[in-house]
């Protein structure tokens, strides 16, 4: 539980940082009017998708570090630890799958929440205003947290499947419930169906609204001026 408590916890900080750092960067381009120049040379779309990739790689980059530093200090008191575990006791192991689907889910937990990011950064034209939205954002990041303790007892219930499902969900809940107990592989499987065609249809969206969204000033849209510009941009 104690391992899979951190995996969760450690994926929640790290996607939470980092998608908000998307918000940031589209709101202080636009602030100080640099997206301006930077569409005379390069379509919104291009723009949208090379600021979600780069954020991307570089929280990658932060979580190879992480482990890397964790190895290197943990490795010799583990080592001295196993000599001295009771009979019957092993400490958890971080497989190589267990690291690849961790880096995958980070990969679709960033895109789900950035794409998020991106429309709020957008539309508005100050941190303030974002942030007013953004808790709507922050509502499906608290969730998991919620429904945690309640999959770690049984992760293989009917809550525990359906709720690992939902695009917003998977990359926590679905990544702690193959910390805990591997799910069946088509539950894995339909989890990444599910949320890559989620992220697909939210950078859809996201590229409509930054289109538009990145050159408005002044004015606080509402949500129905938001929905015409995925509507008709």
């Amino acid at each position: 539980f104690a391992f899979a408590y951190l995996l969760f916890m450690l994926l929640y900080m790290v996607i939470a940082i980092w998608g908000q750092q998307v918000m940031t960067g589209v709101l202080e381009e636009k602030g100080k009017r640099i997206v301006e120049v930077l569409v005379a040379s390069v379509r919104p779309f291009d723009l949208l998708m090379g600021k979600l990739v780069g954020i991307c790689c570089l929280g990658l980059t932060q979580i190879a570090i992480w482990f890397a530093t964790l190895i290197a200090l943990t490795a010799p008191g583990v080592v001295a630890a196993i000599a001295f575990l009771p009979a019957g006791m092993h400490l958890p192991t971080v497989t190589f799958t267990l690291a690849i689907n961790f880096a995958i889910f980070f990969v679709l937990g960033f895109f789900v929440f950035a794409t998020f990011y991106a429309v709020i950064g957008a539309a508005f034209n100050s941190v303030q205003e974002a942030q007013q939205v953004a808790a709507f954002v922050i509502f499906f990041l608290i969730a998991p947290l919620f429904l945690m303790f309640r999959i770690v007892n049984d992760p293989d219930s009917t809550l525990a499947v359906v709720s690992s499902l939902i695009p917003p969900f998977t990359p926590l809940l679905m990544m702690l419930r193959i910390a805990l107990q591997p799910p069946p592989l088509w539950q894995l499987l339909l989890s990444y169906v599910l949320t890559i065609s989620f992220i697909w249809g939210m950078i859809w969206i996201a590229a409509r609204v930054y289109r538009t969204g990145i050159l408005m000033y002044g004015k606080k849209p509402t949500i129905q001026e938001i929905w015409r510009w995925v509507r008709y941009a």
